[in-house]
């Protein structure tokens, strides 16, 4: 079965992206901690993806994969709301705290925020996905929601129709800062 993985790191659009493929009549799973999650669902996004997209392309050949990106400074600044003072380990259930360490270890090499090495492990995603997919480029969206792409760039990708309605920019940091 084809599927959609959203592969990009938290705080790039991946809540926007997820709302996105919803609206396109996907079953879409953000942040998923187990891969009955993942199997169940048309599509799924976020680090619970983005950590194991290699993996994830070797159990589902022929899916699409989209990488959310966003400038590098912004993206720091909204990760040190994100995981400083919205989502941090101690306001979650101890199987998604578990989850999250794990996921977070793996990405960041860091639970909590530390701009050092999230800025060297945004550098080294890119890196990595731009290496795995260098000969597949057919299968790589890369998008940047942030900065305005939106159904055009999204829709031409997976060869769905544009629909009638405005692109779902989610989970803006200001928004949720407010």
């Amino acid at each position: 079965m084809t599927k959609i993985f959203g592969i990009g790191l938290s705080r790039t659009g991946t809540t926007s992206l997820h709302y996105a493929l919803m609206s396109l009549g996907y079953s879409s799973v953000h942040m998923p901690i187990n891969m009955a999650e993942i199997d169940s669902h048309d599509a799924a996004s976020d680090t619970g993806v983005s950590y194991m997209f290699e993996e994830l392309d070797r159990l589902y050949p022929g899916s699409k994969f989209i990488l959310t990106v966003r400038n590098l400074e912004n993206w720091l600044e909204s990760c040190d709301f994100h995981f400083n003072h919205r989502i941090t380990p101690e306001k979650l259930s101890p199987t998604h705290t578990e989850f999250l360490t794990k996921v977070r270890m793996k990405l960041y090499g860091t639970v909590y925020y530390q701009p050092g090495l999230f800025k060297e492990a945004y550098q080294r995603h890119m890196q990595r996905v731009e290496n795995y997919f260098a000969h597949r480029t057919q299968d790589l969206l890369i998008l940047n929601i942030c900065a305005g792409d939106g159904w055009d760039k999204l829709c031409t990708f997976l060869g769905d129709a544009t629909p009638n309605k405005s692109f779902p920019y989610v989970n803006r940091t200001f928004e949720i800062s407010k």
